[in-house]
Formats: structure tokens, C-alpha cells, sequence
């Protein structure tokens, strides 16, 4: 939990014990943790060593004894059922070690650029979505004896949405082709920290021109407004999670070697 987007900053520790290993450890802000059957655990094998050395994964069952979860109330994603797990003295056998034992800090770097996509085109798409449905409100509201979608202020905000979605929508097919043909994945890894932070950003700004549209009905779980409500709490974990804002800009400059 003390890591977060410092993701060498491992806390949960494992020692040998024969053909097992005892993991003590916390882990917070997992998705989908209180549903998980297993769970892919980064802990520290080698407490001699630092930083991005010594880390091993394991996939470790959830119901080994010394296992707690307790469920997380997070403002977007609720389906996520982000959980805050506990591991006290667990033993997992060895045959859990994902890889070799030590390499685990490099498995969850070629990892990142996957689960970054993977953000990426969702923030693409709910921007795209959000257009959709700001242009179908808008045709419908009425406002000083017009359709609101009449009002040049509108119209404006409908179109640098679109601007700034287009954007987000062709620098995620760049990226695709470039891990279709397999780029190398420490020369992907500043472009796609560059796409995460463009994506986000996009997401934020149609979300907030959204609910400009939509007016007091994008404030309510319930209604025509009921989808931009929920993209606007989704916002944040889409900025932090998977790397903050602020971080993948450090992963931009440093892949720049300025």
C-alpha cells in the first residue's frame, strides 16, 4: 500500500522454507481482488537487495490460510470490487513462482505497456460515447424556443471534443500497429506513457464538457445524464491507476534521454 505508482517500493517479503514460501504482506487498491480465486502477487524474494532487484511474482490462491481481504468503496469503477488484501505468514508452494525467481520487477514492466493500451482505447472509447450522447441530448433539449444543439456555445464544445477525440483515437491505432509489429517493448514504453496521459486527459475534458451539456442531469445516477455521471467518477481512477499523469510524463522524458 506505501508503493502505489513507485512500483519497486515492494513491502510483502517471502522467505524459503523448503518447498514453500511464507509471504507476510498488504496489498491495496487491487481490481477485481474480492472475486479473485488467485492473485498475481509482486513480494520481495531477496530483502538483501533494492529497488527493482529481488522481486519475484506468485500467483497465490486466495483461500491459503493467512489470507484477509476486506472490500475497498472507491468513487468510479465500482464493478472493479477493489479489495485491500492481507497475507499473514502464508504458504505458498513453490510451484506458484511465476517465472524465475528475482525477475519479477522485469515481468511487470513488459506488463505495463499491455494494461496501458488496454486503458487507452477505454478512455477512447468512453470519450467517443460521451460525444454521442451530449449530440443526442442536445438535439432533444429545448431551450429559448430551440433544440439546444442550436446554440453556438454548444456546438463548440461538441466539436473540440470531437477534435481532441479524433486525436486520442489515431495516436491508439499508432500504437496498436506499433505492438502488432512487435516494437521492441522498452522503445514502446515512453509512447505509450505519452497516449496514457493524452487519453486521460481527453476522457477528463469530454466528461467535464459533457456535464456542461447535460446540465444538472449529468449530476444524477439516473436519467438522460446517468452515463456522464458515471464516466465523470471513472475519470480518476483512469489518471492514477496503471500510472499516475505525473509519472508517465517522468517515463516520457526519460525515454527522450534528454
Amino acid at each position: 500500500p506505501w508503493g502505489g505508482s513507485d512500483v519497486a517500493q515492494v513491502r510483502t517479503f517471502a522467505v524459503k522454507d523448503g518447498d514453500y514460501y511464507v509471504i507476510s504482506g498488504e496489498k491495496k487498491f487491487i481490481s477485481g481482488g474480492m472475486n479473485a480465486d488467485y492473485c498475481t502477487t509482486a513480494v520481495r524474494t531477496d530483502r538483501t537487495k533494492k529497488g527493482m532487484d529481488g522481486v519475484s511474482l506468485f500467483v497465490i490462491p486466495m483461500n491459503l490460510k493467512g489470507v484477509e481481504r476486506e472490500a475497498i468503496k472507491t468513487q468510479g469503477w465500482w464493478a472493479s470490487n477493489t479489495a485491500y488484501i492481507m497475507f499473514d505468514q502464508v504458504r505458498v508452494h513453490k510451484k506458484y513462482l511465476l517465472g524465475k525467481e528475482n525477475h519479477g520487477f522485469r515481468y511487470i514492466m513488459e506488463n505495463f505497456n499491455t494494461e496501458r493500451f488496454g486503458m487507452i482505447a477505454q478512455c477512447a472509447g468512453a470519450s467517443h460515447e460521451m460525444i454521442r450522447e451530449s449530440i443526442k441530448y442536445a438535439r432533444n433539449r429545448h431551450t429559448f424556443g430551440q433544440p439546444l444543439i442550436k446554440s453556438q456555445v454548444i456546438r463548440h464544445k461538441i466539436a473540440a471534443m470531437a477534435m481532441k477525440s479524433e486525436a486520442l483515437f489515431a495516436f491508439t491505432e499508432q500504437l496498436a500497429y506499433h505492438m502488432n509489429i512487435n516494437v521492441p517493448q522498452l522503445d514502446l514504453a515512453a509512447r505509450m506513457a505519452m497516449g496514457k496521459v493524452l487519453a486521460t486527459q481527453t476522457m477528463e475534458f469530454c466528461a467535464r464538457e459533457a456535464s456542461q451539456i447535460f446540465g444538472g442531469n449529468s449530476y444524477m445516477r439516473n436519467g438522460p445524464g446517468e452515463k456522464i455521471e458515471k464516466f465523470y467518477r471513472d475519470v480518476r481512477a483512469m489518471a492514477i491507476s496503471g500510472g499516475s499523469e505525473e509519472i508517465m510524463f517522468e517515463l516520457v522524458m526519460r525515454g527522450s534521454k534528454l
